[in-house]
């Protein structure tokens, strides 16, 4: 059986599961052993209560880390899972196991200073969220179609959104760990790939800004996909030739 040199954690998007990423595990790499985390209050963990505290959330997704074997791993996090990462990467701080953290990849978050507009999404509406959701183009119709589906999702919608607003208040102490960022052409909430560019000044370790096919969920093209992953392989392969991770001048542009 292959060896994987990494875990990759995966956080999900607002409103979403860890069944976003379940593909992912198909997909045949030399490096990665792709780990989807599910929120507490969705999908498998629906019977859990919600977390409504970014800080809180952070704790229990490494709680859940640390519960695999112990080796290097990334942290992928998509949409609101972007901003997540910094969070989680601050537990692992306090709790001294970043040194564990190879790499964060953030996928379809601009930075924050480029999406203070979408605070308080959460006191939009019930039409007026339905309506932003259906600007990604993969807003499931067997939701809207189900009364109380509709209702589920909208209460686990909210509280993401005011995770999103938590973390859009929070400083962001630049790090050491190296940083990937990854978005669609078309995404509707990055007209400018200056608004992913940014995530740089938060690192000392820029890997650079990745555009590629696709809208806000780019990922979701299997060729696309295999393009996303093979630049964060290629990022790790370089790592491993030129044994540059304490090198704070590293940078890949």
């Amino acid at each position: 059986m292959q060896q994987h040199s990494y875990h990759m954690f995966c956080l999900p998007p607002a409103g979403s599961s860890a069944s976003i990423y379940y593909p992912w595990k198909k997909i045949t790499s030399q490096y990665l052993d792709i780990i989807p985390i599910e929120y507490a209050g969705h999908g498998m963990k629906m019977q859990q209560a919600l977390i409504n505290h970014s800080d809180l959330l952070a704790k229990n997704i490494v709680d859940e880390i640390l519960t695999y074997p112990e080796k290097p791993f990334i942290l992928f996090g998509h949409s609101v899972g972007g901003g997540l990462v910094w969070k989680v990467k601050d537990q692992l701080e306090n709790i001294n196991k970043l040194d564990l953290l190879k790499m964060m990849v953030i996928s379809s978050r601009p930075e924050h200073q480029y999406i203070q507009h979408i605070k308080d999404k959460r006191q939009l509406s019930d039409l007026e969220i339905i309506a932003k959701l259906k600007r990604y183009n993969h807003f499931p119709e067997e939701i809207l179609n189900h009364a109380d589906a509709l209702a589920f999702f909208l209460r686990i919608i909210r509280n993401d959104f005011l995770l999103s607003d938590q973390l859009l208040s929070e400083n962001i102490i630049k790090t050491s760990i190296p940083v990937l960022t990854f978005h669609g052409k078309d995404d509707p909430d990055i007209p400018d790939p200056k608004a992913m560019q940014a995530w740089q000044q938060h690192t000392e370790k820029w890997l650079g800004s990745v555009e590629l096919e696709g809208d806000h969920f780019y990922f979701l093209n299997k060729g696309v996909l295999g393009q996303m992953i093979e630049h964060i392989e290629n990022r790790i392969d370089f790592f491993h030739k030129s044994n540059e991770y304490n090198n704070s001048s590293f940078c890949i542009l």
